[in-house]
């Protein structure tokens, strides 16, 4: 990966230009040739790209004054891209569309109201039990440490198994919202996960990122990411 050299003219670079991709690992800019990938239109991806077409279509249909403000919730929101600092922020459209998909995630998609981004509680969950249910299903429990979940948020995971000591594969992750326990867990179930993964082992590496969204916002909170193994 060749890394980019600052100049007088350009201090960083990000997204594309013409057959060039830039790109951050680590902090640091790197660029490659533009990936031209064809999109399959898997039924799970026809899904997904019908929510944001009628997350879309909300938008345009918002008045004007209520688009400002979501403009104006979203300057208090750090973007992902650089420059990574105060003087970034994500649009109010970014914002919108963001709670949109979050509401539609957790199975209640509507069109959100415009509101802050709540304080989440801070969680970290580690591996309590992974087991097979109705010969088909994979269930992966957590033990949730941290501060205490009310009902309004949901714990999401973006799961991909994968063989052991093998790494994950940015696309294939897949949301899937937790259960809670009333004894402090969370479990995720896979439907028909040798198919998902396309394998069948005995031992599995877990590639997972979790979040919580607000069921009254659809606000999401940052990603934690986790890498385990189960044994099933």
């Amino acid at each position: 990966m060749p890394k980019y050299i600052p100049n007088s003219r350009f201090s960083d670079c990000y997204a594309s230009v013409g057959n060039v991709t830039f790109f951050h690992k680590d902090g640091e800019c790197y660029y490659r040739t533009k990936a031209r990938p064809v999109f399959p239109g898997t039924a799970g991806q026809q899904v997904q790209l019908s929510i944001h077409q009628r997350g879309l279509r909300e938008w345009r249909n918002l008045g004007h004054d209520e688009q400002l403000e979501w403009n104006a919730l979203a300057k208090s929101v750090r973007s992902k891209r650089p420059p990574f600092n105060t003087s970034s922020h994500i649009s109010g459209y970014n914002l919108f569309m963001s709670a949109y998909h979050g509401l539609a995630c957790i199975g209640e998609e509507r069109v959100p109201e415009p509101r802050p981004l709540p304080d989440f509680p801070v969680v970290y969950l580690e591996l309590a039990s992974a087991a097979v249910l109705n010969g088909t299903d994979l269930q992966i429990s957590f033990r949730i440490n941290g501060d205490t979940i009310c009902d309004r948020f949901r714990i999401i995971g973006k799961i991909q198994l994968t063989a052991p000591d093998y790494g994950a594969h940015r696309g294939k992750f897949r949301n899937y919202v937790g259960v809670l326990s009333d004894e402090g867990f969370v479990s995720f179930v896979i439907h028909d996960f040798r198919s998902v993964c396309s394998l069948d082992l005995k031992d599995y590496q877990v590639h997972m990122k979790y979040f919580l969204i607000d069921a009254n916002s659809g606000h999401r909170s940052k990603e934690n990411p986790l890498s385990t193994s189960i044994e099933i």
